[in-house]
């Protein structure tokens, strides 16, 4: 019983998190979900999680999806995929992990500190490319993918409805294909979808709450939200490697 409420106050949290930031769901629940379930029973159980939780978001930010901008996303991503499959075969994952942290929080830090924005609002094209082929590289290494799609939106300055209704969308997409992956490899069992079961209504009254508590966030607030978290992202990844 008590595993069971860490679980659910897990995925709540994560909710909160992700549906304020625009991601973010899995780097909230895993620490503490899996503290009361093996790693494989969390990862798979977390999937149809963190796709409703995407899909509520991309629903209530509809509106505001750039459909041009998804284009590049899914242009670039088409090529991470098959980049993701190379570099795994060929470069230790904790290299690439490493790098990637790296990256992230020295990103982070130099965009809070000089309060930069790259390429002002709507940023499409080679951007955008560059955003789908890390993310989709990433999530086929290690099922992580949000960290670059949020770089993108930070660097653009994109307002924070717009950017949301990308993420939402680009996340649901990338989280059925992996989904479709784990049923067709027999990983999800009726106890991950107990557990997705239980995850999903937790997780959907945080994702509600994040929603409601982004309407008093403004864009400059939102902008060191994301980076913030993109920091943490970075930090999570760099200790993941030791």
């Amino acid at each position: 019983m008590f595993d069971t409420v860490i679980f659910c106050a897990a995925w709540f949290a994560a909710g909160v998190v992700n549906n304020l930031a625009g991601f973010g769901a899995a780097m909230v629940a895993m620490p503490v979900v899996t503290t009361v379930l093996p790693m494989e029973t969390a990862v798979v159980s977390a999937m149809p999680i963190i796709i409703m939780l995407n899909l509520q978001m991309a629903w209530v930010y509809r509106h505001h999806i750039p459909w041009r901008a998804m284009r590049f996303v899914a242009s670039g991503g088409v090529l991470g995929v098959a980049a993701g499959m190379l570099i795994m075969q060929s470069i230790p994952d904790e290299w690439l992990r490493l790098a990637m942290g790296l990256f992230l929080v020295f990103y982070g830090i130099d965009s809070l500190l000089r309060q930069r924005i790259v390429v002002q609002g709507r940023s499409y094209g080679r951007w955008g490319v560059v955003a789908g082929f890390f993310s989709t590289m990433l999530g086929a290494l290690f099922s992580f993918n949000g960290p670059p799609l949020a770089v993108y939106v930070s660097m653009g300055g994109w307002e924070q409805k717009t950017a949301k209704g990308m993420l939402g969308a680009c996340f649901v997409l990338s989280g059925i294909t992996l989904l479709v992956g784990q049923i067709l490899t027999g990983s999800e069992t009726m106890e991950t979808l107990n557990y997705s079961a239980m995850g999903i209504p937790a997780t959907l009254v945080g994702g509600g709450v994040g929603i409601l508590a982004s309407r008093c966030v403004t864009q400059a607030v939102y902008r060191k939200i994301i980076l913030v978290v993109i920091m943490t992202a970075g930090v999570s990844v760099i200790l993941s490697c030791f």
